[in-house]
């Protein structure tokens, strides 16, 4: 069913632009290394973790969302999004296909535009269910793309400039800003450079913060009595 991959679709996600500080240090982290350089470093140490959690926030068009997913470099993901528009939306993602849950507060404001009828049987199908779709499914890209360590990633590797600024703290670990046209990007400067937390402005703005580096991802796939195809609902 239509409805079904529009009321997830709905809440597609976006992100990657804009907002800065400068500053200066005392005593570099890094020597020798401009900040694209370790912006570049901070965002491959990333990547090439086995597993994160990206919780925040981000914005398509304006409309905010609230983002808390654990991913894996194997593909799998699990956890949370919330839409300021109401309700909220679990996902689980496995290599082949990808599951999404709404609560009644989504399902009903997803639906409250459609002739009863038709609505009537959306909410009594979809409610308390999951809906599975294969990950491939180009309707569900830009939602799925938040889960996919690389597609998430990418374009930070597009950002140019970035100038080295004051050190900071981020849960506990000492953190280099890093202060670019785009946003403001913090990056660990004790042991793996990891990319720790990122920040920018627009219409398509994100406040995300990276954590859980390389613990294990707990991901449960639903069983098939919970699971409906939206192809099954007319």
């Amino acid at each position: 069913m239509r409805t079904a991959h529009r009321l997830i679709a709905s809440v597609a996600l976006a992100g990657t632009v804009a907002l800065g500080l400068t500053g200066c240090l005392p005593s570099e982290p890094f020597p020798g290394r401009p900040g694209s350089r370790v912006l570049n470093d901070s965002v491959t140490a990333l990547r090439g973790a086995s597993t994160f959690t990206v919780s925040g926030t981000t914005s398509g068009l304006g409309v905010p969302t609230q983002v808390n997913l654990s991913i894996s470099g194997s593909g799998e993901c699990t956890g949370t999004l919330s839409a300021q528009s109401g309700g909220n939306i679990e996902v689980v993602r496995t290599r082949d296909h990808t599951f999404f849950r709404g609560d009644e507060a989504l399902v009903l404001a997803r639906t409250q535009d459609m002739p009863e009828e038709q609505a009537a049987r959306a909410r009594k199908e979809m409610s308390g269910r999951w809906m599975r779709v294969e990950t491939s499914d180009p309707s569900m890209k830009g939602l799925t793309s938040l889960c996919d360590r690389d597609g998430l990633l990418r374009d930070l590797y597009s950002i140019r400039d970035a100038e080295k600024g004051a050190l900071t703290e981020i849960d506990g670990q000492e953190a280099l800003s890093l202060n670019t046209m785009q946003g403001v990007f913090l990056v660990a400067t004790k042991g793996e450079p990891f990319l720790l937390k990122a920040t920018t402005g627009g219409s398509d703005a994100f406040d995300l913060a990276f954590t859980g580096i390389n613990r294990p991802v707990q991901v449960d796939v639903p069983a098939d009595k919970d699971v409906y195809d939206p192809d099954d609902i007319d």
